[in-house]
């Protein structure tokens, strides 16, 4: 960037510090193209690299109060946006794990129920009500079965609580379990694969 351009782009920051929706705007036609190939060369995905470019750009309104005109505007929208492709791969590492889990454990599973059900439709009928969590509650779900990790650790993840941690789980099954109330098998199902993994209830935070 030429000396011109970044006393402009400093210009235009310090504008938006002040709530200028005409230099988010210039911000966002300079950078938006690139922060959408760079998101798009990890992510492999136009939905996912759109996602990501908007999700910069809403943070950085959000935050704009906070920015530093002094500061490399291009390092920062970058940074954000690595951290946020991390977090992506992250979500889909979890879910990918929880649906290798499933299928893997329900060939067990499948020797205990009639040989009539339909597993497949059932396991799809899981993730559909799993994806229907508000996103909290959904993520805690995941990182706990799928991840593996202790109630403690996704609470210093997340920064959130340990007791908030174990309200998003109990709410989620409690949502789950209330879904799937018309489908006893589906129930079993779920309950099986879930619950005898999720030693959190009632036993704190271990």
């Amino acid at each position: 960037m030429s000396g011109n351009s970044r006393q402009l782009e400093t210009q235009w920051v310090r504008n938006l510090k002040k709530g200028d929706s005409l230099a988010f705007e210039e911000l966002f036609h300079i950078y938006g193209k690139r922060l959408y190939h760079f998101s798009l060369g990890y992510l492999k995905s136009k939905p996912d690299a759109e996602e990501i470019v908007q999700e910069v750009f809403l943070r950085i309104w959000h935050l704009r109060t906070s920015l530093d005109p002094g500061f490399s505007f291009n390092a920062y929208l970058f940074k954000i946006a690595y951290r946020l492709i991390m977090e992506k791969f992250r979500k889909l590492t979890l879910e990918r794990r929880y649906l290798a889990d499933i299928s893997a454990e329900v060939v067990t599973f499948t020797d205990e129920l009639n040989d009539r059900t339909d597993y497949h439709s059932l396991l799809e009928l899981v993730q559909r009500l799993i994806n229907r969590l508000p996103p909290r509650q959904k993520e805690v779900l995941l990182m706990r079965r799928s991840g593996g990790m202790a109630v403690a650790d996704i609470a210093e993840n997340l920064g959130i609580s340990p007791k908030t941690v174990e309200h998003h789980l109990t709410e989620a099954l409690k949502n789950i379990k209330a879904w799937m109330n018309r489908d006893q098998v589906a129930s079993m199902l779920f309950f099986y694969l879930f619950l005898r993994e999720l030693p959190f209830v009632g036993k704190g935070s271990s």
